[in-house]
């Protein structure tokens, strides 16, 4: 099956795109600066484009001659806090001329990359796993905002088209690749000065409460949810792991213990919530997200080959703190 990924050459839509390939699909890659891995030329299609202009969108979309599409492409938190004006062109015109575009060549379905920074803000759940069917969605970003305000025109293309728009509200996603941007890059910069032995400071308070998930499971949700033949819902929650910045670093310092990790006890807060249901989407598509120790160590092997040095041995059952 053929699949067009928007952002395809970035950090979650790169991993979709290579176990695409892997289960015999087609990807077809849509971006404004198609920067695809060598090993992959050849086996997949890239298209130039900006979705802020429709003729792109819809020129981009007749072209990829796909029956589904994975929406990926967006503008991120503090991209978005710093330009405005930008976010909303990107984000939300980007976002509608692509489900327009969609409509119009006949697409069956289009999956949506929400987040759970479209949710209100962690205070307003206390301590209860927030579901999809929270009716509580005052986002505190622009980023969140959006996210949530394509949701709402999701639901209206639906019902007046046709056309099947699921959302996935994404936890914070960590791995390699993640180095400088998104509010997870201190994840990446964690495990890369540890393995280089030199001394690295996280912008975050050790103990800043957060729902992780990996990067990989979230382009396997993905790759799921765009070959499934018939979806229960139009929302789910990716779920993920609770964790602390303190709690990653601990699982790095099992493999190296002489990891050298501060942080910054005066950060504010992150406003998402922590405690999220994943269970809807695990049961639809028998998929269980791994926990940061599995996550983790398969980022610091990477890490470790990329240097060419000794793979670390799986621990039994690594504490974290």
């Amino acid at each position: 099956m053929r699949v067009l990924v928007t952002g395809g050459a970035g950090f979650i839509g790169a991993r979709l795109v290579q176990k695409l390939l892997q289960a015999g699909h087609q990807p077809v890659v849509l971006s404004r600066r198609p920067r695809l891995d060598s090993e992959l030329d050849g086996q997949i299609e890239s298209i130039a484009g900006d979705l802020r202009d429709f003729s792109d969108a819809a020129r981009a979309v007749h072209q990829a001659r796909a029956p589904v599409i994975v929406h990926v492409a967006y503008a991120l938190t503090a991209e978005g806090e710093a330009n405005p004006h930008w976010a909303i062109q990107v984000n939300v015109l980007g976002t509608n001329n692509l489900y327009e575009a969609a409509r119009l060549n006949g697409v069956k379905r289009l999956i949506f990359c929400s987040s759970i920074a479209a949710y209100a803000t962690a205070d307003m759940y206390g301590e209860r796993p927030v579901t999809e069917d929270e009716l509580l969605m005052r986002s505190g970003s622009i980023y969140g905002s959006t996210k949530y305000l394509n949701e709402f025109m999701a639901a209206k293309f639906e019902a007046k088209y046709g056309l099947e728009i699921p959302s996935v509200r994404i936890s914070a996603v960590y791995g390699s690749g993640r180095e400088a941007r998104g509010v997870t890059a201190w994840t990446s910069q964690m495990v890369a000065a540890a393995v280089k032995g030199e001394p690295v400071k996280i912008g975050l308070r050790s103990d800043q409460l957060a729902n992780f998930i990996y990067v990989d499971d979230v382009a396997e949700q993905l790759l799921r949810l765009a070959t499934k033949e018939k979806l229960e819902h139009r929302v789910y929650n990716s779920g993920g792991t609770t964790a602390t910045p303190a709690d990653f670093a601990q699982i790095i310092k099992n493999y190296v213990p002489d990891a050298r990790i501060s942080f910054n006890e005066e950060a504010n807060r992150w406003p998402y919530p922590h405690l999220v249901d994943g269970g809807r989407l695990e049961n639809e598509i028998g998929f269980q997200v791994r926990p940061p120790e599995d996550g983790l160590f398969e980022q610091l092997n990477q890490e470790q080959a990329a240097r060419g040095k000794k793979l670390f041995q799986k621990m039994a059952a690594p504490q974290s703190s």
